[in-house]
């Protein structure tokens, strides 16, 4: 997976990288995916272009990052930014020299390269923190330097920093890193370790903007380090802060392995099940009423919300041991997208994904919701959805990228319309999850394998 869309980069968004383990690294391997035309501008614009600076220092050499390197530019060269950016399609700009480093421009210069990188739909790069080539490193008091324009902020740290000692060989500032995680210098860092400095307010969250996403990025993830890699996604997800987790290695050409993100779960029970003449969610099959499987099947998303319309009443009782959320669409009768508006609004915020479960599919369990997470992991596809005998099944993983158009459904289309409109993953599955309850013969099939 591209590193662009690891990040969700969009045109116009101002990324600040902070921490350590390569920031340098996965600020030139974006220059390079803008470059090749990875982000695509809305139709009738521009190429995508990227605007890179740094609000402390950038090392001499660092310069080859861009196609153009603008250095103390005076006002008349900030004003013609965007035909350099016309051109060029990578700028960086800088102060002037001292000794081995290029300086940070001036905070009013700042302010305009934001302001041209917004109008112009560059993404607008920025190296806000630095580390002397370490993998993991504590902030000084005066740092991150992070601009309260940044759209998403990205933490960073090399997972070969993995079993090495807190000291100045392997980390930036070790005695403020022992500080941060109240352990003496010299103590092995495992993941604990890492996690302790990544989710820190006085880490690797300090300084961040109310207002900017939180993305973080673990570097260095080769296959030996994958394991403990997700372990410590998985951690870093319990802060709320936090959105999503890459486990990548920046200097690779396909170099993001994995992206972790909060996976919500949907189950729509709002159905009057008018063919059947009773509410199929509450049909018992082997011992349990039909929604119970599929609650079952969410068991790994967070959060569940039921959306119950038709029987809504008793779907409460049958439901209320269960750690879900259950939201009623009142307007029910009027065909299914009403309940998929309904669940995505109650997930939606915090969420990279929505699964969406049907009440009535008792074959579908939780390995095949694992697996669709799984292949979206390591995708993001727009969607990810079940096939069982060539033929798409359910349920459907749906990307947080679909979520607007999601929300635009209207009838008893339900999902349907969005596979025409985005692009898809499948799972292949086994034909058991097929069988569904729509009719009295579905019931009787049902039954006889009970």
């Amino acid at each position: 997976m591209q590193l662009s869309r690891a990040l969700r980069l969009r045109p116009g968004l101002t990324v600040a990288f902070v921490g350590a383990g390569g920031k340098t690294s996965a600020i030139r391997r974006l220059i390079l995916e803008i470059s090749n035309g990875e982000l695509a501008p809305a139709s009738g614009d521009p190429p995508t272009a990227a605007l890179i600076t740094t609000t402390t220092r950038l090392g001499r050499g660092q310069e080859s990052l861009a196609h153009y390197h603008l250095v103390d530019p005076s006002q008349d060269q900030i004003a013609g930014l965007p035909d350099l950016l016309k051109e060029h399609r990578s700028v960086l700009v800088t102060g002037p020299a001292r000794e081995d480093k290029w300086l940070a421009p001036a905070d009013r210069i700042q302010d305009e390269l934001h302001r041209h990188a917004r109008s112009s739909g560059a993404v607008f790069l920025i190296e806000a923190d630095g580390a002397q080539g370490r993998s993991l490193k504590a902030p000084a008091e005066h740092e991150p330097v992070i601009p309260e324009f940044a759209d998403l902020v990205v933490p960073m740290a090399g997972l070969d920093v993995l079993t090495q000692a807190i000291q100045s060989e392997f980390v930036h500032r070790p005695e403020l890193v022992a500080a941060l995680l109240d352990a003496p210098q010299g103590t092995q860092i495992g993941a604990d370790e890492l996690v302790g400095v990544l989710a820190a307010e006085n880490g690797g969250l300090k300084r961040i903007p109310d207002g900017a996403e939180v993305r973080v990025l673990l570097n260095k993830a080769d296959s030996s380090r994958m394991e403990t890699g997700r372990r410590i996604a998985q951690t870093l997800l319990e802060n709320s802060r936090i959105r999503s987790v890459a486990l990548a290695s920046a200097m690779e050409d396909d170099p993001v392995r994995e992206v972790h993100g909060r996976v919500a779960g949907v189950v729509l029970a709002a159905g009057g099940s008018s063919r059947l003449g009773e509410p199929k969610q509450l049909i018992q099959w082997r011992g349990h009423p039909l929604v119970w499987y599929a609650v079952r099947a969410a068991e790994g998303l967070d959060p569940i919300v039921a959306v119950v319309g038709g029987g809504a009443t008793e779907l409460r009782r049958v439901l209320k041991d269960a750690q879900i959320d259950i939201v009623e669409n009142a307007d029910w009768e009027a065909g299914q997208s009403g309940s998929v508006r309904i669940g995505l609004e109650a997930v939606a915020a915090g969420a990279e994904g929505v699964v969406f479960l049907l009440a009535d599919m008792p074959f579908v369990g939780p390995d095949l919701v694992g697996a669709l997470i799984e292949r979206h992991r390591h995708t993001l596809a727009p969607l990810v959805a079940a096939r069982a005998g060539g033929r798409r099944a359910n349920p459907v993983l749906f990307d947080q990228d679909t979520f607007s158009s999601v929300a635009a459904l209207s009838g008893d289309r339900g999902g349907r319309a969005i596979f025409r409109q985005f692009d898809r993953e499948f799972v292949e599955w086994d034909e058991s999850i097929l069988l569904d309850v729509d009719t009295p013969k579905d019931l009787k099939r049902l039954r006889e394998l009970e």
